[in-house]
């Protein structure tokens, strides 16, 4: 496996470490995006599911990282565009949750 997507694998599955190594995470995660074109079919799978814990723990993630920093003052500052949605973790935990219960999509609020 490519070792940046492993670290960002592993950098998932720990929310509750500190908001500085979920920087590192995010940055990580943006050099992933400029590589996904040479990455496998099974370390895109791979890159996926990392992408959906960060997303299921995004207000834990957003929680440490902003003893640390204010992501949209930081996405101002780098110009993080829009399609680096793992830079909008802000946004994110305020979006209600999508789910599809036989053939009619309701919205369920956490």
């Amino acid at each position: 496996m490519n070792e940046l997507l492993q670290a960002y694998v592993v950098d998932t599955q720990y929310p509750d470490v500190s908001g500085i190594e979920h920087l590192q995470m995010l940055r990580r995660r943006s050099e992933l995006a400029n590589l996904e074109y040479t990455l496998s079919p099974e370390e895109h799978r791979q890159l996926a599911e990392a992408d959906a814990r960060l997303v299921a723990h995004a207000a834990e993630f957003l929680a440490e990282l902003s003893r640390f920093v204010d992501l949209a003052a930081e996405r101002q500052r780098l110009g993080i565009p829009p399609a680096h949605w793992w830079w909008y973790l802000d946004v994110l935990v305020q979006v209600p949750t999508l789910s599809v219960h036989r053939s009619a999509p309701e919205l369920v609020t956490a």
